[in-house]
């Protein structure tokens, strides 16, 4: 990525995709290290900065889907770029870019997506997560490395997506 500057950036495979306007672009990164995942839609400034983050991170067997491991998420946007619409458009991006490289995705549309703890003031609820009804199940061993065991939400894909496109 030519206006990303920070060396932890090397292990990433990154793509150019849009020009939100003169001074942001739009850019998608992908890394396997040690068997996890992690794809990252980024919002850059032409100085290098980065004003915006959305990422899904999981282990697969073939692809980042396959293995029913969980998948989290994360987001977060600079203070000064929010009510820009940024987060529909990392997160449109994301799934386009998903579907472009695992195109069976776009008819496993159920494929949960996962967040860890909810600390944003509504946000997650506002996109449509629901409750996990697996939030406990890290504390029994039984269930402990069920997909999405321990975390408080989740969202399917499709979902995901119409909320990005609305």
């Amino acid at each position: 990525m030519d206006n990303i500057h920070d060396p932890d950036f090397n292990r990433y495979v990154f793509e150019k995709r849009d020009t939100i306007n003169e001074h942001i672009s739009v850019y998608s990164g992908i890394r396997n290290q040690f068997g996890i995942m992690s794809r990252y839609i980024y919002l850059t400034l032409d100085n290098g900065d980065i004003i915006g983050s959305f990422g899904i991170e999981g282990g697969g067997d073939k692809h980042q889907f396959d293995s029913g491991e969980t998948n989290d998420m994360s987001i977060s946007i600079e203070d000064g770029y929010h009510g820009n619409g940024f987060t529909k458009i990392m997160m449109k991006h994301m799934i386009d870019k998903i579907y472009e490289d695992i195109p069976e995705m776009i008819e496993r549309g159920d494929q949960m997506l996962f967040i860890d703890a909810d600390a944003s003031d509504g946000f997650w609820d506002n996109i449509g997560m629901k409750e996990s009804k697996r939030y406990g199940y890290n504390r029994n061993p039984r269930y402990a490395r069920r997909e999405g065991a321990g975390y408080e939400k989740f969202i399917t894909i499709n979902n995901l997506y119409k909320f990005a496109r609305s």
